[in-house]
Order: C-alpha cells, then sequence, then structure tokens
C-alpha cells in the first residue's frame, strides 16, 4: 500500500490510497472462511457450507468492507503521522475506474481531498481604538422596572371595558386604499398596553372597544411613530417587508387584561429575590439599578464585541480552501435541504474564520473554562428557563442544583456552556488590547445603532 499526495489549490490536497491484493487478500479470505463456519445454505449441514459457495455469495460484500476498513485506518494515520490539521471529513472522489470483484483480485485506488486549516497570524490590535455606547440608569429607568415587575406579579382581571392603564390582545390587519382588508397584507396578533398609544383618538377608539369588536387605526401615529416598536413588537415582521405596508390597520380586540399591581411588601420581595434577601423598597431599587446597570454594561459589551470581532475577521489573513469548503457544507446539510446560497456560504465562512481566530486566542492566552465557570453559567440558563426568577426555587432550593447538575451531565449542554464561558474569556482579552472609549448615548441610539 502507498499512499499519494497533490496540492490542488490553496490548503487544498488529493491524496490516493493505492491497495495492492497483499493488502487485503489475507484478511478477506480469513472473513470467508470464518463466515462459512456460521451461515446456513439449504442442501449444506450448519458450519459446513464450501468455502467457494460463502465467496460467491458474500464475497463481495466482505471485500467492500474490508477494503473501508482499511482506507479508512490508512487515512486517519496518514492525517495524523503528517500533522494535518482538516476541516471536517475529506471528500472522496473516483481515482480511476474499477470495479470490486473478489474473484479476481487487483489493485484498488481511492481518491480523497482535505481541506487544510490554514496557519494563521493575527494583527496588532494595539493601534485600534473603538468606542463603547453606555446608557446610564435614571430614576425613571428604575421606577419603570419597578413597576413592570408589580404588573408581572400582580394580580390578572378581565373586565368587559378597557381603562386607560388595561393590556388589549388582539388582531391587527393592514388595509388597503379602500379601507378593506389588503389581500395579502401584513397581519399579527398581538398585546399591547393602551399607555404606549399617543395618538388621543387612536387611544380613545380603542378604549371604546369591547370584546370582539374592532376599530381602524393610523399604526404608525396611534404608536408614536415608534418604528422598532411597530415593525417588530407589534405586527412582529421585519423592516423588509414592512417597507411598503400602508399606514392604516384594522385592530380587532380578543381579550382585555387587567393587572392590579402588587403591593410592596415581603411576600413581593421574596416572589422576586428569594426569602428575605430584599426587605425594602430602597433596597429592592439599589438591587434593580444593579441589574439594569450589569445589563446595559453587557449589552453595550456584546456590541462592543462585534465590531472587535468584525475588524479581526476582516484584517486577519485567512487562505481557505473555498472550493472545498462549499462542497463540503452542501455535503452535510440536512437531507432535502437545498443547496446554500451564496449569502450564506459568506455567513459560514465569515463563522470558520473567526473559529479559527477565537482557537488561536484560546491556544495563545491559554483560556479554559472550569467547574464552577461551567455551573454558573449552567444556572444562569436554569433561571432564565424559569422566567429569570427565584420564586419557582423558593421553597425547593435543592431542585436548582439538581437541574444544574443534570444539564452539565449532557455532553452537548456542557460543550455549549463551555464555549460561552471561552468566548466571554476572548473577548475579555481583546478589549484590553484594543483603547476602548466609553460615550454616553440615549436609549435610541443605544437599542438601534
Amino acid at each position: 500500500m502507498n499512499i499519494t499526495q497533490e496540492t490542488v489549490g490553496t490548503n487544498h490536497l488529493k491524496v490516493v490510497v493505492n491497495l495492492a491484493p497483499t493488502d487485503y487478500q489475507s484478511k478477506v479470505d480469513e472473513e470467508i472462511k470464518s463466515l462459512s463456519r456460521k451461515i446456513s445454505i439449504d442442501g449444506f449441514r450448519p458450519g459446513k457450507v464450501p468455502q467457494g459457495i460463502a465467496r460467491k455469495l458474500y464475497g463481495n460484500t466482505i471485500l467492500a468492507e474490508e477494503l473501508n476498513k482499511i482506507i479508512s485506518d490508512s487515512l486517519s494515520n496518514y492525517i495524523r503521522e503528517k500533522e494535518l490539521k482538516v476541516f471536517g471529513q475529506p471528500l472522496p472522489f473516483q481515482a480511476r475506474s474499477q470495479h470490486i470483484d473478489v474473484q479476481r483480485p487487483e489493485e484498488y485506488a481511492f481518491g480523497f481531498e482535505l481541506g487544510l486549516m490554514p496557519e494563521i497570524s493575527l494583527p496588532p490590535l494595539e493601534q485600534k481604538s473603538f468606542d463603547r455606547k453606555i446608557l446610564v440608569t435614571t430614576e425613571e429607568m428604575i421606577n419603570e422596572e419597578a413597576e413592570r415587575l408589580r404588573s408581572r406579579f400582580g394580580q390578572r382581571e378581565y373586565p368587559e371595558a378597557s381603562g386607560e392603564e388595561d393590556i388589549l390582545s388582539g388582531k391587527f390587519e393592514e388595509l388597503d386604499e379602500n379601507g378593506s382588508v389588503k389581500e395579502n397584507g401584513i397581519t399579527s396578533t398581538s398585546s399591547f398596553n393602551l399607555k404606549v398609544i399617543k395618538d388621543p383618538v387612536a387611544k380613545q377608539l380603542l378604549m371604546a372597544l369591547k370584546k370582539e369588536e374592532s376599530t381602524d387605526i393610523n399604526i404608525r401615529s396611534a404608536f408614536g411613530g415608534d418604528e422598532e416598536m411597530i415593525i417588530h413588537h407589534i405586527l412582529k415582521t421585519d423592516h423588509h417587508a414592512a417597507q411598503h405596508m400602508g399606514d392604516r390597520f384594522r385592530f380587532t380586540v380578543s381579550n382585555i387584561i387587567h393587572v392590579v399591581p402588587a403591593e410592596m411588601n415581603q411576600e413581593f420581595f421574596d416572589k422576586i429575590y428569594g426569602e428575605g434577601k430584599i426587605t425594602t423598597e430602597q433596597e429592592m431599587r439599589a438591587r434593580i439599578k444593579e441589574e439594569m446597570d450589569a445589563d446595559y454594561l453587557s449589552f453595550a459589551n456584546s456590541k462592543l464585541d462585534r465590531e472587535i470581532q468584525e475588524a479581526l475577521i476582516q484584517e486577519t489573513p485567512i487562505d481557505l480552501p473555498t472550493d472545498f469548503l462549499r462542497r463540503l457544507l452542501d455535503e452535510n446539510r440536512e437531507e432535502g435541504h437545498p443547496l446554500m446560497s451564496d449569502e450564506q456560504f459568506e455567513a459560514s465562512l465569515k463563522q470558520i474564520k473567526w473559529d479559527l481566530i477565537s482557537e488561536k486566542l484560546v491556544k495563545e492566552n491559554q483560556l479554559e473554562a472550569n467547574e464552577e465557570e461551567l455551573k454558573t453559567e449552567a444556572r444562569k440558563d436554569v433561571m432564565n428557563y424559569f422566567g429569570g426568577s427565584y420564586a419557582y426555587f423558593s421553597e425547593n432550593p435543592e431542585s436548582l442544583d439538581k437541574l444544574v447538575d443534570s444539564v452539565l451531565k449532557d455532553e452537548s449542554s456542557s460543550s455549549r456552556l463551555r464555549s460561552r464561558v471561552l468566548n466571554e474569556k476572548i473577548q475579555t482579552v481583546l478589549r484590553s488590547r484594543v483603547t476602548v472609549q466609553d460615550r454616553e448615548v440615549n436609549e435610541h441610539e443605544f437599542f438601534h445603532h
């Protein structure tokens, strides 16, 4: 047996595994002999089937299996011995025309394409500067969050008529120029608090509705021209679909919800933060500010991280075997899915580049995720699954630890958490290497730019 190698492009190899009969014949004969002692065929006693009959009936199958095993082992050993870092699995190609026939032993050649991971050098980052947009938590924001928590843990009532601070659930339907429901127009089922309605005429029309009743409104003026709220939260669509929509929509009420806010008492504090953790409104407001500050900083860092990541991807020379990668990705697509588009492939290439950059940063900085860090991340996931509140576990805190342990025992979950921890450490390293200038901005710029 011998293996030949040919370079066909940037980090793109063709490898051919050549096998002679001496590489496989004795193993095939041994398997046929063993099989003849195990099979039963009419006209022969069990274990007495002639090897010639077994060879004729099963020989090609045994030969194919043996060739496949030898090829797989040989190729794996070759990759390991040559210290080749490859993308995914090798892609087979026909090295020459050949027919597997156990009755006529001959030489075989099996070809494979390999995509090699390139060695990369990261560009210097010390001279680069980035803005980090900072949103300062105000007393008004704290008030809004406190009221949101009171509403969330308050009592729900379902009146026949609505008040100025009630929630309406129902269906929005886009209208045409004649005031009829537009064919193939935008429709959405959503909920909103009447407090967010800015147009006083629209508010009166909506408040006058009872269940199953409808009214027509100018959706843009009703919600004060807040395009992000209208498109994403009310109509649940995207900017592309909303580009050609009209202003007039019909709203049909399906439900009216009145919330009696929870009282600021110990029972309320315990539901949110755990028994005895918070005992006064002042302590709760301090906790709200602490959590909002942390959330805003996390959001700001995420946007900053994406900018740094984009700069690294753009400025790091990475020679990828693009032709090989495209075929590899298409080979691994789910059954029934179409071949990937150019746009999807470009997004995949960008992710591959980032994965290579991340791997280099992990090795260079000896980054790792320890057990306590994985537990912390698992605990966050479990808490978020149950609404982000400690209330669910307040009476049985041991159940939280059991769920965390079960998450960590799952291999895929543990791998995902490890990637998350390492990614945060990578971003911390990158932030330390660039110049970061903090700039205070308003809510609109913070969230939408």
